[in-house]
């Protein structure tokens, strides 16, 4: 199937400049800055004098990874106290971590997909010279105590195809999880010749200390196996429908639906695994698990401003609790080969024991021309529903500290399917240039 080229958009075209900077004052005080400054070729004048200003025609913005300065050994050696712009990411799997909940995931680029935004903290670690056996190979070493708080709730950036779970008639079917919301929409299939909207609208919790967001996490190394327990108490960052409110308007034939999104407080106990196994030639293994603790999650229909007339408060999620996992293995049998297999319960934006799909993530690089050029392909696969996300990429590295990227991001299955869904966005192709210096 040929696609004509006039329709087919130019979703993104950035160029950015990164500068990261570590400073170190005496033997107990240092600092690092990872900035970057992104222009953003998309245009926005709204009317005439928008063509006057310059930022909207040439829109820029600034992002940060870290700003943090840290004091070590504060009072206690091992002791150390960071605060500022960061990102404390816990676990042991392969970029999808159930038990790291501290940072926002950053899904609305594809080719950052599931990367956290950093957020200011106050990080406590405590890392004590402590281990047991042979002083060479003890059994028991990198004993570390870890607190985490985060003074204000920061929400998932999500891309702009996922504002159609709340705004497509399709979607919103497909999704409608609760049997009033059902019902409200087969209603509105009866107002023939009617015309329908939706206008979601987000509540942040809070800026207040009940809502500020802590952390706490214990790890150790013991028999050759990284081992941590950890516990979070916040919000989950990515929104769900609290309130609908529908309102029928019989002389214009219109409904309109304001939908009010919110973030579910949460509480996480996790736990994670990793080994490398020497007599598989240093297999990697890793287990990450968290269970995930709520109260009861209500929602209110409102419907009385339509031929339904009633109100209604359902519990959408009955107090308890669910759990995620994420077990992996990589494995590279020769030089220019490697490979990365991960069974997941639960994706990142799901949500409920009742929701949660089963998922296979596997990948391969391929090293030639001396490392110089890598064939990289990894993918996502929906156990249930059979979509598929696919992730090729050819890389080459011509010259010291450059890279030239070809690849693609690309979704199957059907229009009801995890990935194949307007929801999830459309299928993309990229071309990517680096240069370190």
């Amino acid at each position: 199937m040929f696609v004509d080229s006039k329709s087919v958009p130019i979703e993104r075209l950035e160029t950015t400049a990164g500068l990261k900077s570590k400073g170190k004052f005496g033997s107990n005080v240092r600092m690092l800055a990872d900035v970057e400054l992104i222009f953003d070729e998309r245009p926005n004048p709204q009317d005439f004098s928008g063509l006057t200003n310059r930022a909207l025609l040439d829109p820029w913005r600034v992002e940060s990874d870290a700003l943090f300065v840290e004091f070590l050994d504060v009072g206690l050696d091992g002791l150390d106290l960071r605060m500022g712009r960061q990102q404390v990411i816990w676990g042991t799997a392969d970029r999808f971590h159930p038990t790291s909940n501290l940072n926002a995931l950053d899904v609305e680029d594809s080719l950052r997909f599931g990367e956290s935004i950093a957020n200011e903290m106050v990080t406590l670690r405590y890392n004590p010279e402590l281990w047991f056996g042979d002083e060479d190979e003890p059994w028991f070493e990198e004993f570390s105590l870890e607190f985490v708080f985060v003074p204000i709730f920061k929400p998932a950036q999500l891309p702009n195809s996922a504002g159609l779970a709340f705004t497509d008639p399709v979607e919103l079917e497909r999704q409608a999880d609760s049997k009033v919301l059902k019902e409200l929409l087969d209603a509105q299939k009866l107002l023939l010749g009617y015309s329908f909207s939706y206008s979601p609208n987000i509540v942040l919790p809070e800026r207040n200390i009940e809502n500020s967001m802590m952390g706490a996490r214990m790890g150790w190394h013991l028999l050759g196996l990284d081992l941590s327990l950890s516990y979070f108490r916040g919000f989950d960052d990515f929104p769900r429908a609290e309130k609908v409110v529908a309102l029928q308007d019989d002389k214009k034939l219109h409904v309109d639906s304001q939908i009010t999104l919110t973030y579910p407080r949460i509480q996480v106990l996790g736990a994670d695994m990793a080994t490398s196994v020497k007599w598989l030639d240093g297999m990697g293994l890793w287990f990450e698990g968290a269970m995930v603790l709520h109260d009861d999650l209500y929602r209110v229909i409102d419907a009385s401003g339509t031929t339904l007339s009633n109100v209604v408060l359902e519990t959408e999620h009955e107090a308890g609790h669910f759990f995620k996992a994420t077990v992996g293995v990589d494995y590279s049998p020769t030089p220019w080969l490697y490979i990365n297999v991960q069974y997941l319960h639960g994706f990142l934006d799901e949500f409920g024991s009742a929701s949660l799909d089963d998922y296979i993530v596997a990948g391969m690089d391929i090293k030639m021309a001396r490392g110089t050029v890598v064939l990289r392909s990894f993918g996502i696969v929906n156990i249930q529903d059979q979509s598929v996300v696919a992730f090729p990429q050819l890389i080459m590295m011509p010259w010291n500290n450059s890279e030239l990227t070809l690849g693609a991001f690309l979704f199957f299955g059907k229009d009801d399917s995890k990935f194949g869904s307007a929801v999830a966005g459309a299928s993309t192709a990229f071309m990517k240039a680096k240069v370190i210096f």
